[in-house]
């Protein structure tokens, strides 16, 4: 099973078993970096949260195809959310915790090749610095 096989196969698990995962992919982001729960102060109706976790998601199955629009816009994100005070960790950081969140909510159904999967969207969402 390739790298994107399993991502979407983990997506596909997870959409199976959870109809909105923004508000649990935040709870645990802002339980591990509460600092920047108050940067969603008006994000009353989740939607920012909404659009970043979407964009994220696509922008990882772009860095598993090594796509290079992926690895610039993951890069000018990087240095965008410096400007928010949003370091390398918290960053990188929230590719790991989707991760994490996903494997929670998929339970036994979580794979080995599904970890390997987002641990290389993990490495070359470091890498994508320009």
């Amino acid at each position: 099973m390739t790298h994107i096989t399993a991502f979407n196969a983990s997506l596909e698990t997870v959409a199976a078993r959870c109809e909105d995962v923004v508000p649990p992919v935040y709870t645990a982001l802002f339980e591990r970096f509460p600092e920047f729960e108050e940067l969603f102060v008006l994000d009353v109706d989740q939607g920012a949260r909404g659009h970043m976790l979407n964009e994220a998601l696509s922008m990882a199955e772009g860095l598993l195809q090594d796509d290079p629009v992926a690895i610039s816009f993951v890069s000018a994100e990087r240095m965008n959310h410096e400007g928010y005070g949003i370091g390398d960790d918290v960053f990188e950081g929230f590719f790991q915790v989707m991760a994490e969140v996903f494997q929670s909510i998929s339970g036994t159904a979580w794979s080995s090749e599904m970890s390997a999967a987002w641990n290389a969207v993990r490495e070359k969402a470091a890498a994508a610095k320009l």
